[in-house]
C-alpha cells in the first residue's frame, strides 16, 4: 500500500469507521482500495478525503465508486483550471465603452428589477442615477453604493432647483436646460419601469 493511499484511508476511517468480519476481509478491502487508488497522487487523495469529510451526509465509509468519481472530478477540475490559466482573458470589444449598445441595453434590463421599481416610485426619483450606475458597472449596486446613488439624486434635485431659481450664475439657462433634459429622462425611465 502506498503512503498516499494509507493516509487517505486513515483520514476517512477517523470519520467513517469500518468493522470487518475477519482480517482476511479487511485485507481484501484494503487491497481493493489500494489497487483502485494507487494511480492518484497524494495531493488529489488528500483533497478527495477533505471533500468527502466536508460534504458527505452518511455515516458509512464511502463506496469505492463514489471515491473514484470524486478523484476523477478533481482531476478534471484541475485540468480545466490549468487550461483556463493558459487562455488569454476574454474581453468583449465593448468592455471599455460605457455607452456601448450592450451596456445601455443591460442597464435598461437591470432597472426593471425590484430595486428599479423602488427607485421609480421614490421621491425624489433616483432612477436615472441607478441607470447610470448599471451602465457603468454592468450590475446592480449593493450596500453603500445604493446610499451614494440616492445621495447623488438628491444633490441633483437641489442643484436643479437652484438653477430654476437663477442660482446658476451666468450659466443658469444652460444648466437649466441640462437639468430639464435629465429630469425628462428620469420621468421617461420611471414610466418605462412602472409600465405607464
Amino acid at each position: 500500500m502506498t503512503t498516499a493511499v494509507a493516509n487517505f484511508i486513515e483520514a476517512l476511517l477517523a470519520h467513517y469507521p469500518v468493522r470487518h468480519d475477519s482480517e482476511e476481509r479487511e485485507d481484501a478491502w484494503v487491497k481493493s482500495l489500494t489497487g483502485a487508488l494507487r494511480s492518484y497522487g497524494s495531493n488529489i487523495l488528500t483533497e478527495v478525503a477533505q471533500e468527502i469529510i466536508r460534504t458527505r451526509k452518511y455515516r458509512n465509509f464511502p463506496l469505492l465508486s463514489e471515491i473514484l468519481d470524486k478523484c476523477d472530478d478533481i482531476e478534471k477540475r484541475r485540468e480545466r483550471t490549468r487550461r483556463e490559466a493558459m487562455l488569454p482573458p476574454l474581453v468583449h470589444p465593448s468592455a471599455g465603452d460605457e455607452w456601448s449598445t450592450e451596456r445601455v441595453k443591460l442597464a435598461y434590463d437591470l432597472i426593471k428589477s425590484g430595486m428599479g421599481k423602488q427607485a421609480a416610485r421614490d421621491n425624489p426619483c433616483w432612477i436615472l442615477a441607478l441607470w447610470h450606475f448599471c451602465r457603468k458597472n454592468q450590475r446592480m449596486p449593493v450596500g453603500p453604493e445604493i446610499d451614494r446613488i440616492k445621495r447623488d439624486a438628491f444633490e441633483f434635485d437641489e442643484a436643479y432647483d437652484g438653477c430654476l431659481r437663477g442660482g446658476g450664475g451666468p450659466f443658469s439657462k444652460v444648466l437649466e436646460q441640462l437639468g430639464d433634459s435629465m429630469a425628462a429622462k428620469r420621468e421617461k425611465l420611471c414610466a418605462e419601469v412602472l409600465g405607464r
